[in-house]
């Protein structure tokens, strides 16, 4: 009955997290006042959130998705750079790998996770902000980096075709490709390099909406509602392990008993009902 009662609390405790969350969007607004039946809704009422939290119950999915975009995309680079390389594709494989974990790691977290969550708080502006920022800040930074990527296939290309007929012209040319991206940076000369570019800016925007969906879009909301989910767990079986020894109870235990399955019917109702209650 100590593990029922402490299941209990922790439940209500939970769950009055929950509920603060929603009605004042994680601390932003002042909780909306309650309004009796039949009277108008004050003007410029804030409304609390009012939907369920939407994430995944597994972030295996992310992940599998996350390694596959890296080492597709590495081994996709590792090709396009070989063409130009005396190691072929044990020498362009560290360079893709670096390009490729780059890209989709920081269009995951920057972008994804971070930059576009930090924008879904409309009471927030100064998140909303910061998240506009990152976004742009990150995008322009990804689409620079793929440039870079595709004019340095450009330059390998360049390069080994001039040591191939014996000259050594454009031979330096091959160490600049970020002056070469900023000078031009849509003056592809080869398809491999234009496939490399879009081959990254897609993978990056692939890694961001996985980084956008790997938990709820407002910021902390899935967080809470997993820690209830994870109390209301442990509740229910507690109150399951109870009613099996009911008739052992005294009138108290099963008083606790029945308070603590109110409780756990509360929190399931708010947990899959749309909003909060009113």
């Amino acid at each position: 009955m100590t593990r029922l009662d402490n299941a209990k609390s922790l439940a209500q405790a939970r769950h009055a997290d929950l509920l603060h969350f929603r009605q004042t969007w994680d601390g932003a607004i002042e909780p909306p006042q309650e309004v009796a039946e039949g009277q108008a809704q004050p003007r410029g009422r804030q409304k609390p959130i009012e939907r369920a939290a939407v994430y995944p119950k597994s972030h295996i999915l992310h992940f599998s998705v996350l390694a596959s975009l890296v080492l597709f995309e590495g081994l996709a680079n590792a090709y396009f750079f070989s063409k130009g390389s005396d190691l072929g594709l044990l020498g362009g494989w560290l360079q893709a790998i670096t390009v490729s974990f780059t890209n989709v790691i920081a269009a995951f977290f920057l972008i994804g996770f971070l930059g576009s969550r930090l924008m879904t708080n409309p009471h927030r502006p100064m998140h909303m902000a910061m998240g506009a920022v990152l976004i742009v800040a990150t995008s322009i930074a990804l689409i620079a980096l793929n440039l870079t990527a595709a004019h340095f296939r450009d330059l390998l290309e360049f390069n080994a075709a001039t040591l191939a007929l014996g000259g050594a012209e454009t031979t330096g040319e091959v160490l600049a490709p970020v002056t070469e991206a900023r000078m031009n940076p849509f003056g592809f000369q080869t398809l491999e390099a234009l496939l490399l570019f879009i081959l990254g800016t897609t993978f990056a925007a692939i890694a961001a909406y996985k980084g956008r969906t790997f938990s709820d879009p407002i910021l902390g909301y899935g967080g809470v509602t997993k820690r209830l989910e994870s109390a209301a767990r442990d509740l229910q079986k507690c109150t399951e392990a109870g009613f099996k020894d009911a008739k052992k109870m005294s009138e108290a235990e099963l008083e606790l008993l029945v308070e603590a399955n109110e409780v756990l019917r509360d929190v399931n109702a708010d947990l899959a009902g749309p909003g909060v209650r009113r």
